[in-house]
């Protein structure tokens, strides 16, 4: 989709429990937070304005439902969104219950590039988690820099996507290293020892 390449740390060992749906939640700012929410939330987690800022350019792709932003329209429009952007998602979302879906980023919604900051700046940013990133004076000279700077805001969203990557791992006994990403090793012995197998043969 256009986005950066960029190394992945490798080492990382996998819990022997799945995220409950209402842990996940937990750690995922709602579309309906402001800045402020976000980044008091994210600074527990050493991320600083400029990774939050950077992370959020992540809606560059991808869809959403109306009713993650339907209150932003109904029962009366926020006064920071675009008049013919609120228009345009009116149509689309008829009704604040609508399931339909629409894209985040109006301009390239295919292509991972940094229009999302463009929108913002064009009171076209879809939740009120991005559009208060420039509303916000913490955060609105980092949307900036990120809109008239590609090569910034992938530098940056590499940074912190890492720095994403190696919040709470586990060492030592802690977790374990799975034979098959997606089902702990207990629910899969034969496919472990097959593994191990392998492994063992291919050293002779």
């Amino acid at each position: 989709s256009g986005g950066p390449d960029y190394d992945v740390p490798l080492g990382r060992r996998d819990g022997l429990s799945f995220a409950t749906r209402n842990a996940t939640l937990q750690n995922l700012p709602a579309p309906f937070a402001n800045a402020a929410a976000i980044l008091s939330s994210l600074a527990t987690k050493n991320f600083d304005p400029t990774d939050v800022v950077a992370l959020s350019g992540g809606h560059t792709i991808g869809i959403s439902h109306c009713s993650s932003f339907t209150g932003r329209l109904y029962p009366t429009q926020d006064p920071t969104m675009d008049q013919t952007f609120a228009k345009n998602l009116k149509q689309v979302c008829p009704t604040a219950n609508s399931s339909n879906t629409t894209v985040l980023d109006i301009r390239t919604p295919n292509k991972f590039d940094n229009k999302y900051y463009v929108d913002l700046m064009n009171r076209q940013g879809l939740f009120t988690s991005d559009q208060d990133l420039y509303t916000n004076s913490r955060t609105r000279g980092i949307v900036t820099s990120f809109a008239v700077n590609q090569t910034l805001f992938f530098e940056k969203f590499v940074a912190a996507m890492v720095k994403m990557s190696q919040l709470s791992v586990l060492t030592g006994k802690a977790g374990e290293i799975r034979a098959n990403c997606s089902v702990r090793n207990a629910n899969n012995n034969s496919l472990l020892a097959s593994v191990v197998e392998e492994e063992a043969r291919s050293e002779y």
